[in-house]
């Protein structure tokens, strides 16, 4: 059986890498493992197949194949400048593998290397439903919480304009852990395992996708949406060009959260519809039509 290695460090979140290894350990053709499972314990020439998810640079090999994803665009200062250096300094693979379009056409490559697109998906841990009238928490924000996603506003607006209760799901920085933790209307439960999420999540009734409208957050699934719609949540989320797009796609309505301008009466008045056939998002599927696995075939053939 050939072997596939994905490259990761330790505290990288990646949900997508134990979704491939369980794909690829269904198939007769491969094995594959985790490189941050194996302690340091590594010499790449034991493999096949090298997969990496990009930054900046990475690995050079000579006799084994070599997968980049992208599985999203550069963030932080100068998103679009770290994009074209990394055009240009990253090797060249033998496949590539992008989010989406919007992510390929935000690289650029300007080569002809064989590439497919490969989604977000969902768990299946996510399936599950929670039909008690009175949920423990009124809303749940599942993700990082840190200035960087602009969590500071949406904590802000909670405590000054919004009812019920908060449940915060995630590593949290200690600044906005310190300024609210008094507050007798927001939990932050911290990091817990992915595993554990859904179980925790589902106490609550609406599901906060809060992004920042801003490049590249703005163009990028967003794998918390789908989360909640897997769970049955009503989904409040920012206003941005990703979410108008798949709710369009997907015969969707959100409600969309202004946190200049909230009204609760809106709020809790908005018809949520989800007409989508959720399993279409799970992990399986979700690579299965990706073609990830017939373009690697065709590499070793």
């Amino acid at each position: 059986m050939k072997k596939i290695l994905f490259v990761r460090n330790e505290n990288a979140f990646l949900p997508e890498i134990p979704a491939y290894i369980k794909y690829f350990n269904k198939t007769n053709e491969f094995i594959a493992y985790d490189s941050s499972e194996l302690g340091g314990k590594l010499n790449l020439t034991d493999f096949d197949v090298i997969w990496e998810f990009k930054g900046f640079g990475g690995l050079r090999v000579t006799n084994q194949i070599l997968i980049h994803e992208y599985a999203s665009l550069s963030t932080g200062a100068f998103p679009i400048l770290k994009n074209q250096v990394k055009t240009k300094i990253n090797p060249k693979p033998n496949l590539r593998i992008f989010l989406n379009k919007n992510v390929k056409l935000g690289f650029n490559f300007k080569d002809d290397i064989s590439y497919c697109y490969r989604d977000m998906g969902v768990d299946c841990n996510f399936f599950i439903k929670d039909d008690k009238k009175n949920k423990d928490f009124d809303f749940v924000y599942v993700g990082s919480i840190s200035k960087g996603r602009e969590i500071d506003k949406l904590l802000y607006t909670f405590t000054r304009k919004m009812k019920g209760t908060l449940l915060l799901v995630g590593s949290v920085d200690d600044h906005l852990y310190n300024t609210y933790k008094d507050n007798k209307n927001i939990t932050f439960t911290g990091r817990v395992r992915y595993q554990e999420v859904p179980q925790i999540a589902i106490n609550a009734e609406y599901g906060i996708n809060y992004m920042p409208n801003r490049y590249p957050f703005n163009i990028q699934t967003s794998t918390k949406l789908l989360e909640y719609l897997a769970m049955g949540l009503k989904v409040i989320t920012t206003d941005y060009f990703w979410v108008r797009q798949f709710e369009q796609r997907n015969n969707c309505s959100f409600f969309k959260l202004d946190i200049n301008n909230f009204n609760y009466n809106e709020l809790e008045k908005h018809n949520y519809v989800s007409s989508i056939n959720i399993e279409n998002f799970l992990w399986e599927n979700v690579i299965e039509r990706s073609g990830v696995y017939d373009n690697i075939q065709k590499l070793f053939s």
